[in-house]
């Protein structure tokens, strides 16, 4: 077994025990390297490669060490937990920040917040608190004085702030997909409005229905010299090839541009997708589907990062990815 390996088998256990077991963060190598069968002289090695990165507090005597909260955190960010554990933590701390953040803007003197009220607001278990206090403390989101003194610090407001602009793009969306107080030709301009702002906030440029002579684009957005055109689509049929041809015809126009994005609700067309590959020489065309849609408005992949895998299979492999899926001339 590599290192490596050991690694991920040890900080697995580690978030097993706080987060499923819920008690503290402490392993015994010895004991743990004999029921994995695992080298403990090679468990011991990656252990102490674990202390040079900041994820060991103390060492107690017989092989036993005690966790830092980084160490959690990377078992999150690295995704070697069960998913669903990990969900509820993180759902766990929003409710903690945003009703400490709550908390504090009612303070008339600034005070912190007492942890016992602070759990009873959030409606949240004395052992999801003792889970999670120390991990915010450690991502900068709260700070700690006393048991009674609890704060959120400027970052961790600026993360409520993210998480309500969040909540709020989901309920209108929500209201878009139930046709909730917009008509079938509103919903695009409204979709438009939502998908702009998310880009924006990813750091790129964005200019939202953009008048040249004899035309209208949906979005045009750019990051220093690189320009993309963006149709949205929300109708009842899926795309077909006409609105590629329109994209196509509008790049062309534009001998810089990147490339050109067509995002729809409601899908494509087979012919609309063979049309893409067909002239990816002359326009780099990429698309977004209902799925990936989706995923940008629910926060679970960024439209930078999909945008990023798409390009890259149009330059390298003269494919489309769609909704999670690749396609060619044979369409599958």
């Amino acid at each position: 077994m590599t290192k490596d390996e050991i690694k991920i088998l040890i900080l697995r256990r580690l978030y097993e025990i706080v987060f499923h077991e819920g008690r503290e963060g402490i392993v015994n190598i010895k004991e743990f390297s004999a029921s994995n069968n695992i080298d403990p002289e090679q468990a011991f090695k990656v252990v102490d490669e674990m202390k040079e990165i900041g994820f060991i507090e103390e060492e107690w005597s017989g092989g036993t060490y005690v966790f830092t909260p980084a160490a959690l955190i990377y078992c999150e960010e690295q995704k070697l937990a069960d998913p669903k554990l990990i969900d509820y933590q993180k759902k766990v701390r929003t409710k903690l920040l945003v009703t400490l953040a709550a908390m504090q803007e009612k303070s008339p003197y600034g005070e912190g917040a007492d942890w016992q009220e602070w759990l009873q607001q959030a409606d949240v278990s004395d052992q999801d608190f003792t889970n999670n206090h120390k991990i915010m403390q450690s991502m900068g989101l709260i700070r700690y004085e006393s048991p009674r003194e609890y704060f959120i610090t400027p970052y961790g407001m600026n993360k409520v702030k993210e998480y309500q602009r969040r909540k709020r793009r989901l309920e209108e969306f929500e209201k878009l997909n139930k046709l909730d107080g917009v008509t079938e030709q509103q919903r695009g301009h409204k979709l438009e409005d939502l998908l702009g702002e998310i880009i924006k906030e990813e750091g790129w440029e964005v200019d939202k229905r953009v008048r040249v002579p004899g035309e209208e684009i949906d979005i045009i957005i750019h990051r220093g010299l690189e320009y993309f055109l963006i149709s949205c689509k929300w109708e009842k049929k899926p795309t077909q090839s006409e609105e590629l041809d329109i994209m196509y015809s509008r790049a062309m126009d534009r001998s810089n541009l990147k490339g050109s994005i067509i995002m729809s609700m409601t899908g494509f067309m087979d012919s609309c997708i063979k049309k893409a590959i067909g002239k990816m020489g002359n326009c780099h065309l990429v698309m977004f589907g209902p799925i990936d849609i989706n995923k940008i408005i629910h926060n679970e992949n960024s439209f930078s990062d999909l945008l990023q895998e798409k390009y890259k299979e149009v330059m390298l492999h003269r494919r489309i990815l769609l909704d999670d899926k690749i396609r060619d001339v044979k369409i599958n």
